[in-house]
């Protein structure tokens, strides 16, 4: 009966181990990756952006900024655009597509540069710069909403249990053992 028990509490302990796991950031950045290039892959580049943007934010991998220009590129967003492909240079220096990137900086500070000119030209105010904001890392989890802790924890109860219940079931009246008569009060 106590096999059975400790059994039972073993199989538990597996299931809550298993129902409490986080997932895993990279993997999850690695399906952010792949939904973002088959939405890149069907020209839907603001949706492709967000999850480029979500697969850095899990993984910080130069690959994703490289993307993540890419989509600012082809939405028009020539200033954004070149901030991330010089962002993913200075964090890759030795990329294999490094000099293929230099001609995109170089076309793209030149299309930008003759947008100025044109809107000088035009009589037009030169827009104010993107604001850039700087948003702070998220903070990491407490320790208490950590699933580990919570798994050590269920196991530790579901430990001192079966030991509590194994000797509990187990053990016998020590007035029997040595042949002292029992009282009952």
């Amino acid at each position: 009966m106590a096999r059975v028990i400790v059994m039972a509490l073993v199989v538990i302990l597996v299931v809550v181990s298993t129902v409490g796991a986080d997932e895993d950031p990279t993997a999850r950045a690695r399906q952010l990756f792949d939904s973002g290039r088959r939405h890149f892959e069907l020209s839907e580049y603001d949706a492709a952006l967000e999850d480029f943007k979500e697969g850095y934010r899990l993984k910080d991998d130069p690959v994703f900024l490289y993307n993540i220009g890419l989509c600012h590129r082809l939405l028009g967003r020539k200033v954004e655009a070149l901030r991330f492909f010089k962002n993913f240079l200075n964090r890759k220096p030795d990329a294999p597509n490094r000099e293929d990137l230099e001609h995109k900086i170089a076309a793209l500070d030149e299309e930008i540069a003759s947008e100025a000119k044109a809107r000088q030209a035009a009589g037009v105010e030169k827009p104010p710069p993107p604001e850039i904001r700087l948003e702070p890392a998220p903070a990491p989890k407490p320790v208490y909403k950590r699933w580990w802790l919570w798994t050590t924890v269920g196991g530790a109860v579901v430990v001192g249990v079966a030991v509590g219940l194994g000797v509990g079931l187990t053990q016998t009246d020590g007035s029997a053992r040595y042949g002292f008569a029992r009282v009952q009060f």
